[in-house]
């Protein structure tokens, strides 16, 4: 049956290869994808500034009360909500390069599965080259299980959408209380915490040869131990709470809120989001605070029932507050409110592609010692002007490029890859 889906008659190459006309596009999507690309920066700048084993040390080595206050903050607003945006968005768009493939009689999954793969080219270069903290590799990766779920029913959808991220926080929850029961068994609990002190010694030795390797510079040095933060990457999104499995739920949510007739109504996204802003709003930033509080009763290693807490806050709460975000920014859009303010996001995220591997060159430009050598010297209460700046740069670029061009550089590259003719 599926081959029969997508066996139609194939349009002409060269007609399909043309990218989407400005007026059929969907602007809405862009001016989100824009500012999920502002807030995906913010809390990537902690990590470019730092190690990236940064993330398993608590509280760091910024104790000062601004310091914590700036971190704190970042965590309530932008800690997970804006790579959620950017995931569901992902799932949106899903959907109708999807949609536009079947229009166009040609072969959906043969098609997607070529422009995953090369993504997971594209996010291999950037996570081995440029930084580790890479997102492209495991959305190529998600991205390629979306396949399996091209025909499904909405309800087999919702279902596994449940099944994903309850079978997650079940067995998050099991591992927890495991560890728990141990560290309460005397004959066993010695053993336990040696465990994961060895384990803790090894994150701690991993952030001091980045700061000692980053800052002097050398790049066959920094490829070296790129592959040991690769690892330590790689192995935590099986575990972390914005991982691999969490990525393919909110992927999954976003195919599905396409599915109501996106295409069909552009507007639909709007009456979803804007009614329900408030509730998603209150509620999700409730949980953030409480998700933020967690950190001063968390060990990042040595999980404990403070974690449960962290990880079932985040994972509930980021959803709701990226959802209050997008409904009140469309009910701005809608009732012209900034309106000529958040248009301006919808260049940067036309071409999200290249302007967040453009965030990686300027960043580790600004922060590797073969650049400005920052690492470790900047506090975290100057990120976020830093990444404003950074920001508002990307903007005026973007809005020039597309006064001169139709298409991103990389998205240019993407384009001809995964249809294999020049556009």
């Amino acid at each position: 049956m599926d081959k029969d889906m997508e066996s139609s008659k194939p349009q002409d190459a060269e007609t399909v290869a043309k990218p989407v006309a400005s007026a059929a596009r969907i602007t809405d999507l862009d001016i989100l994808r824009g500012i999920a690309l502002f807030g995906i920066l913010i809390v990537n700048l902690y990590i470019f500034a730092n190690p990236i084993a940064i993330v398993v040390v608590n509280p760091g080595p910024w104790t000062e009360w601004y310091n914590q206050a700036a971190l704190f903050f970042t965590r309530v607003f932008f800690e997970g909500k804006f790579i959620t945006m950017f995931s569901f968005l992902f799932g949106i768009g899903f959907y109708i390069f999807t949609e536009r493939l079947k229009l166009k009689g040609m072969p959906v999954r043969r098609v997607f599965f070529r422009r995953m793969i090369l993504l997971l080219f594209m996010g291999l270069i950037h996570g081995v080259l440029l930084w580790p903290g890479d997102i492209l590799v495991p959305y190529a990766l998600c991205g390629l299980f979306l396949l399996f779920f091209l025909y499904r029913k909405e309800k087999t959808i919702r279902v596994w959408i449940g099944l994903i991220l309850g079978g997650f926080l079940i067995l998050f929850t099991l591992m927890v209380f495991f560890i728990m029961w141990g560290l309460s068994m005397p004959d066993i609990s010695p053993g336990i915490k040696q465990g994961f002190a060895e384990a803790n010694e090894g994150f701690l030795d991993l952030l001091a040869r980045g700061y000692e390797v980053y800052a002097a510079g050398q790049f066959s040095e920094i490829l070296n131990l790129r592959w040991e933060e690769l690892a330590f990457v790689w192995t935590g999104l099986l575990f972390t709470p914005m991982g691999f499995i969490y990525i393919t739920a909110i992927f999954l949510f976003g195919f599905l809120i396409g599915r109501q007739g996106l295409l069909e109504n552009p507007g639909i996204l709007r009456s979803l989001l804007i009614p329900r802003r408030h509730l998603f709003t209150v509620t999700g930033f409730l949980l953030s605070v409480v998700y933020a509080f967690t950190y001063y009763r968390t060990d990042p290693v040595l999980f404990n029932y403070w974690s449960l807490i962290q990880m079932y806050t985040i994972i509930i709460g980021a959803p709701l507050l990226m959802l209050g975000y997008s409904g009140f920014i469309l009910f701005w859009l809608e009732e012209n409110r900034f309106s000529s303010f958040l248009n301006r996001f919808a260049p940067v995220g036309r071409m999200a592609l290249t302007n967040y591997i453009m965030q990686t060159l300027i960043c580790v430009t600004l922060f590797y010692g073969y650049g400005f050598g920052l690492i470790g010297r900047v506090e975290p209460v100057y990120l976020l002007p830093i990444g404003m700046g950074i920001y508002i740069f990307q903007m005026a670029w973007s809005e020039w490029y597309f006064e001169r061009y139709k298409m991103g550089p990389l998205e240019r590259l993407w384009r001809m890859g995964t249809y294999m003719k020049r556009v």
